[in-house]
């Protein structure tokens, strides 16, 4: 039975690619920073497939390499990197230690991972890497700078590990939604309709994760208007990208 490890799956859409990756067969390992939640998903799963939970905070520079250790030599087949965080709010006002967080937790512990487990799906020959990015992650972001780069960070490290493993047999695909109503949303200060009047939720990103995950594509952006932003960010000069930001980000902040 092939196994994969779901960053950030005690909700939205971890969650909801750990329960699709349990309909296609695969054992799980579930990384979040709260047990109870991981606990009830895993009794969901656990009658089709083996579930195995680890509780860990991934801003802990010692997190990524102790479940590297829990693995074993063999990792996984599937590596997942969900977890994520953000920050709406300008950059010289926002608490300095939540934006090192956002960039240890998306970046830091996303090239730790994918490192540590690369090695034993280059050594069998086969794998998938997941990395999930954002529509974010194709331009700069005012009022969301740290998140933003981040994000561009993931989607420039995905497109060159891609190139690098060509003919390898592991596969990179790297998604990225737009706004998804999750608790991502309410953990990085978005409140109102603005944060919740969105186009997708979680399931519909997850399953069009694993859909092209499972064709062996690269790129996927879900849903047909964040595929439309995408294509104009790479038109569209960053002035006016910027102003773009600009306006929705402070819809957000006024609806707090």
């Amino acid at each position: 039975m092939k196994r994969a490890l779901v960053t950030g799956a005690s909700s939205g859409i971890g969650e909801h690619i750990a329960r699709r990756l349990a309909k296609e067969g695969y054992d799980l390992v579930l990384v979040a920073r709260r047990r109870e939640l991981l606990e009830r998903l895993a009794e969901l799963l656990r009658p089709a497939v083996h579930v195995e939970i680890l509780s860990a905070d991934l801003t802990d520079p010692r997190a990524p390499g102790e479940i590297a250790r829990t693995l074993g030599a063999e990792g996984v087949d599937v590596l997942v990197n969900n977890a994520g965080g953000g920050w709406i709010g300008a950059f010289a006002e926002a608490p300095l230690e939540r934006q090192l967080q956002i960039v240890d937790l998306n970046v830091r512990a996303l090239v730790e991972l994918t490192h540590r487990l690369l090695t034993p799906m280059k050594r069998r020959g086969s794998g998938h890497i997941v990395q999930i990015a954002s529509v974010a992650g194709f331009m700069p972001g005012p009022l969301a700078s740290v998140y933003y780069a981040s994000k561009a960070f993931v989607v420039s490290h995905a497109e060159a590990l891609h190139h690098e493993l060509g003919g390898s047999g592991v596969k990179v695909c790297l998604s990225c939604p737009g706004p998804v109503a999750t608790e991502f949303q309410r953990s990085s200060g978005v409140r109102g309709n603005v944060g919740d009047r969105v186009a997708m939720s979680a399931e519909e990103v997850a399953n069009q994760t694993i859909d092209a995950m499972l064709r062996g594509r690269f790129l996927v952006v879900p849903g047909a208007s964040n595929l439309a932003v995408v294509a104009l960010s790479r038109v569209l000069p960053n002035r006016l990208l910027m102003a773009m930001v600009d306006r929705i980000q402070q819809k957000r902040l006024s609806s707090r």
